[in-house]
Formats: structure tokens, C-alpha cells, sequence
């Protein structure tokens, strides 16, 4: 694919992320890399000092080279050892980066099904951040361009673990929050399965968390909330919201660069203030 360089408006080469109109976080910038208006969302890419590539969509920070190990392992490794029997297959909504996917290889599950909306967030990924986005040459990874909310209500196959790692739920994302999809994701689930979303920073978003915790609630019987740091995140502090499920015991746990067993143990530990938004 051919794409032009559509440059955002930036003010002596910092790019910032609008949180509310009091605040932003900025990035300084040594070049953008690309821009483009795809049919759902707009992609810009930056070279910034501190994080490496930076990859925004519609205005918001999706992944940065430096840290992004710190989301794709808190999205896959806490649910696949919190599910009550070992993977081997999971779907991954979103995840067009391949992020998720690389990391669920690394768990040695069998089988991904990975389900994007958007084909150009793969291909600019591709492009921009070949280690992570290298997990889409596996033959264990199925990469479908495609509707994830479709794809889940008429699909027939069934996972262990189910991930939607989307955008917060405006425009193509908002349907993933809604209980409707959650009901039919219910369907897909083997016993014992873990699904999680993530769902925000609860400080700046905390909408997003409680949509996540209603849509996984009215379909499980309940939710349960971990959290993590992220540097390049609202407030650094973010959330994942997933099915009620006891385990399978801690035993070994294979640690990343920021996973670990006390991590494990620890993210679901929440401050007074999140548990009144969850509440």
C-alpha cells in the first residue's frame, strides 16, 4: 500500500494526546511518520525521543515502541494464568498491531484467531514495528480483516481465551463494550475460559471501565478488575476488566519484562477509588 504524508499540527515538534481541555500529555517529536484517513479512524506515526515509534489512532496513544511490552503482556499473561485450565486456542479482537498475538506464542498456545477491522493498522505495523507485528507470519496465528462484533456472533469456534484489545468504545470500537456482544462472546467461551477487555484508565475514562465491567457482568455473573502502569497512557494508570475465574493455582509463572507472580498476585489489588467506580 502507497501512503502520504498528511502531517498533524504540531507545535516545535511535540505531539500531544488531549486528555480533557485542561491537560495533555506531549511528546516530543523528531519526525512524523506517516498519516493517514482510513475508512474508520485516522493513523499518525511519530518518531519521538523517549518512546521510540509511536503509533496514535484518531488523535489517542495506541502503542510506543519502548513500552509497549508492559500492555501486551498485562492483556494476555494475567488471563491465561488466571484461566482454571491451560489455553490452547484463543481470539483476539482488535490487536491489529500483533502484539497480543506475539505474546500468546510466546505461552506456546496453538492456535490464535486474530480479528481486525482495520487492514491498514496492520500493514503500517508491518512496516513500522516489524518485532511486534512479526507474530501475523505464524502459521499458529489466523489473521482475519473483518468485524470483530460480526465475527463473534456467527462464528462457531470456541477458545479458552478471548481478548478484545480495541480502541476506548467511541466510533467502530463501541460496540465491543456493549452486553449484547459480551452475551454472544459467552457462547465462544470453553468452561474455564478467561475473556478480558481492556477498559481505560479509571481516572480519566472511568466510563470506560464501568461499560466494561456492565457488558462482562450482564454476560458472567460478574467481573473482575486488574490494573497496571503504562507510561504512555492516561495517567500512566490503566485497567483491563475480565470474567469471574478462579485459576488454576499459582505454580510456576513465567515472568516478561513486566509481568510477574507478584504482579500477578498484586494488579488486582485496587485503590479505594476504583472499587467505588466498579462498585
Amino acid at each position: 500500500m502507497n501512503y502520504t504524508l498528511t502531517p498533524v499540527k504540531l507545535i516545535e515538534n511535540w505531539f500531544s494526546e488531549r486528555y480533557s481541555d485542561n491537560l495533555q500529555l506531549s511528546f516530543r517529536v523528531r519526525d512524523q511518520l506517516l498519516s493517514v484517513k482510513t475508512d474508520y479512524q485516522r493513523i499518525d506515526i511519530f518518531d519521538t525521543y523517549d518512546f521510540g515509534k509511536l503509533l496514535t489512532i484518531d488523535g489517542t496513544v495506541q502503542m510506543a515502541e519502548n513500552d509497549e511490552y508492559i500492555y501486551h503482556e498485562m492483556i494476555t499473561m494475567v488471563p491465561f494464568y488466571m484461566a482454571e485450565t491451560t489455553p490452547k486456542a484463543a481470539l483476539i479482537i482488535g490487536g491489529g498491531d500483533g502484539g497480543a498475538a506475539l505474546r500468546l506464542l510466546d505461552l506456546g498456545l496453538e492456535r490464535i484467531v486474530n480479528v481486525e477491522i482495520d487492514n491498514h493498522v496492520v500493514e503500517l505495523s508491518k512496516r513500522f514495528f516489524p518485532e511486534v507485528a512479526k507474530s501475523f507470519n505464524s502459521p499458529k496465528v489466523e489473521l482475519i480483516i473483518g468485524d470483530g462484533i460480526k465475527y463473534m456472533k456467527e462464528s462457531k469456534e470456541k477458545f479458552d481465551l478471548m481478548l478484545i484489545d480495541s480502541t476506548d468504545p467511541v466510533g467502530p470500537a463501541e460496540g465491543l463494550f456493549d452486553p449484547a456482544f459480551y452475551r454472544d462472546a459467552s457462547r465462544r467461551l470453553n468452561k474455564g475460559g478467561v475473556i478480558v477487555t481492556q477498559s481505560g484508565s479509571p481516572y480519566y475514562q472511568p466510563f470506560a471501565l464501568s461499560k466494561a465491567k456492565e457488558g462482562i457482568g450482564s454476560a458472567f455473573s460478574g467481573s473482575m478488575t486488574y490494573v497496571a502502569f503504562i507510561p504512555t497512557y492516561p495517567s500512566g494508570f490503566w485497567s483491563f476488566t475480565m470474567n469471574p475465574s478462579r485459576g488454576r493455582g499459582m505454580g510456576e509463572v513465567k515472568p516478561g519484562r513486566y509481568f510477574n507472580g507478584d504482579v500477578l498476585k498484586g494488579c488486582f489489588s485496587l485503590p479505594e477509588f476504583v472499587k467505588k467506580i466498579i462498585d
